[in-house]
């Protein structure tokens, strides 16, 4: 017994006449009677009384008729809810990413994605490196805007853009006259550089090696709004990424970019390459190429 045995029981109950239960479940009236024999050998019982006149439901038609009902709603209703979902009228994506792209870009790309499907819940997931690649591996955000992690055996990356290391100061200080600094003119200075649990500072760390050691570090918060407090005080001179510069803007900060080496950290969309993505989480996912992408180019 399965479902359309039930449906095929409601609808001569309703119609009272196998022919016109027949003709509107769309099928032979021989097909609809086997379906009627089947569900009643199934449950050992009769279910309906049928003479040359009419037909009528027994007792134990009575009491399985709201049952049956129930069976054929609950399956529409589970084909109606997947079928919303498909098409974007309701549903839920989760997206992490760094606080830059969070604050920055991410926003009129989330509005756009928002208007065009209002059904679907979307849920920001923004930290430090270390926590989002931890979503990615346990499942609660459907992709990420990272960049790529040393061990790729559980992950696939697609690169869209490069982020730079730049260097913040106050502009009073004498490298706010400067276009560039070099990493060694900055190794005596007192720098802020985010903890080793962030995704700057494995890039800096990657590209440098042991030098790295060789800088001052008075302090190393987690979080970027936390080095432009800093800078701002005059604790020292702050070490961010080029893509932080809308979330670090004060009029008497000066970002300029560290070279010698130049310092670049790939940023892209990074999902697990075991996991299917909802219809929702592949059109957002698309969106933010294709957005990220455009703009991209439009710099080149």
């Amino acid at each position: 017994m399965d479902v359309k045995h039930c449906r095929a029981f409601v609808a001569v109950a309703e119609h009272l006449h196998f022919t016109k239960a027949a003709n509107a479940l769309n099928m032979t009236q021989p097909t609809l009677t086997h379906l009627i024999q089947q569900l009643e050998q199934s449950l050992g019982l009769s279910l309906l009384n049928r003479s040359t006149r009419q037909v009528e439901l027994t007792q134990m038609g009575e009491v399985f008729l709201p049952l049956a009902r129930n069976v054929v709603h609950d399956l529409k209703s589970a084909i109606d809810h997947m079928k919303d979902m498909a098409e974007l009228r309701r549903g839920k994506v989760s997206i992490a990413a760094f606080p830059s792209v969070a604050a920055n870009k991410l926003p009129p790309l989330v509005v756009s994605f928002e208007k065009q499907f209002p059904g679907v819940e979307v849920i920001i997931r923004d930290g430090i490196w270390e926590n989002i690649i931890r979503d990615i591996q346990e499942g609660t955000a459907d992709f990420a805007i990272t960049s790529e992690p040393k061990n790729m055996e559980s992950f696939a990356f697609t690169h869209m853009y490069d982020d730079f290391i730049h260097l913040l100061c106050l502009d009073t200080h004498p490298y706010a006259q400067q276009k560039s600094v070099c990493w060694r003119d900055i190794s005596n200075e007192k720098l802020i550089l985010l903890s080793d649990n962030t995704g700057i500072r494995q890039s800096i760390n990657q590209a440098l090696g042991d030098t790295t050691q060789q800088f001052k570090s008075v302090y190393e918060p987690a979080l970027i709004q936390t080095v432009v407090g800093l800078v701002a005080a005059g604790a020292g001179l702050g070490v961010v990424h080029s893509s932080y510069q809308q979330v670090t803007y004060q009029e008497n900060i000066v970002s300029l970019p560290i070279e010698g080496p130049i310092v670049r950290r790939p940023v892209g969309i990074l999902t697990r390459k075991d996991r299917q993505l909802t219809p929702a989480a592949k059109t957002l996912l698309a969106m933010t190429l294709d957005h990220f992408t455009s703009n991209s180019e439009s710099r080149n």
